[in-house]
């Protein structure tokens, strides 16, 4: 809202006996606040401060409103055979459909969900809300992961590209690897080496893609247990031509520590094998970040992985951040 639409309407307060200068004041917050709208659309970055409860909540019904399941349609007073106003009717498969008013309010408005067509990154026609609610979500975390966290923008860097979906770790690792072996021509490589982390996220994401496991042991380095790049290199050369790809993990429990990603990122390029990086907690941590920049400049990563509900403390959902192009 412009300061000039703020004094239109202040005018037509005026005639319900509210004088001008009272209802100029009150509209000045709300100028404020559509400035900070536009800045996020413009700018397209998280501000410098936070934004209130309110506005949070004003921005969600406004593009709530976007979305045709949320189309008034209002009876006329002369029955419900004749319709005032009628704009949409929600007949089709992908509408939007709500019962619980409890449920509508908790998700303020919000139905239609993700994607079209089997594409995930697809636009929504029938909910515009929704889908510029999407986009501005990965371009928010895209923008922390960049200048929060200093995990590297450009062309090559780990998060010059992003796909948001609403997975698990596991899962999302599982829809990567797909990726990885649809996009590989030669399909007689169906070997995963996974640098060893007791958990069975990325054990399990393997064998859901279809693929093979093959756990690299790591090693005791005083009292931590370290990635042995030696091992690793071992079974690159042991299983030559049959590797698809290898996972490491840059967060993990104690005494796990990070593993040596730039290290295993020149093998990977040097034998012309996917690198998948499990960064679930990473983004935290400076110091992961600046090893995985490291990993992109001086070898290859395809993919990293980082969690929102892990990092950023929301409900469930993953990002795999730029595959390299």
């Amino acid at each position: 809202m412009s300061t000039s639409d703020a004094d239109a309407i202040a005018s037509l307060f005026e005639s319900l006996k509210i004088p001008k200068n009272h209802a100029t004041v009150g509209f000045s917050n709300l100028v404020v606040a559509t400035k900070q709208y536009r800045s996020l659309f413009v700018n397209r970055r998280l501000g410098d401060s936070g934004w209130s409860d309110v506005q949070i909540q004003n921005l969600l019904f406004l593009l709530s409103t976007l979305d045709t399941n949320n189309k008034a349609v209002t009876a006329s007073s002369r029955g419900d055979t004749e319709m005032a106003e009628s704009r949409w009717c929600g007949v089709g498969e992908r509408e939007g459909r709500v019962y619980s008013s409890l449920v509508a309010h908790r998700h303020f408005g919000l139905s239609h969900g993700m994607g079209r067509s089997g594409d995930i990154t697809e636009p929504q026609p029938k909910a515009v809300g929704s889908s510029v609610l999407v986009k501005l979500c990965l371009i928010l975390m895209l923008d922390v992961a960049r200048r929060g966290s200093g995990l590297n923008g450009n062309k090559k860097g780990p998060a010059a590209h992003g796909i948001l979906l609403p997975l698990c770790t596991g899962m999302t690792m599982s829809l990567v690897l797909s990726c990885i072996r649809e996009s590989e021509p030669d399909k007689t490589k169906t070997i995963v080496l996974w640098s060893r982390i007791d958990q069975k996220s990325c054990f399990k994401a393997i064998t859901s893609a279809g693929l093979s496991c093959i756990v690299v042991p790591t090693k005791l380095d005083g009292d931590a247990v370290v990635t042995d790049v030696a091992a690793m290199e071992t079974a690159m050369k042991e299983h030559q031509g049959k590797v698809l790809a290898v996972i490491t993990t840059t967060s993990c429990f104690a005494p796990r520590v990070p593993d040596q990603v730039d290290k295993v990122a020149k093998l990977c390029a040097d034998s012309g094998i996917h690198h998948v990086i499990n960064n679930a907690y990473g983004l935290q941590c400076h110091l992961t970040s600046k090893l995985i920049n490291r990993a992109c400049v001086v070898g290859r990563v395809d993919a990293v992985i980082s969690s929102t509900d892990k990092n950023f403390l929301v409900p469930v959902g993953k990002r795999p951040l730029g595959r390299r192009k």
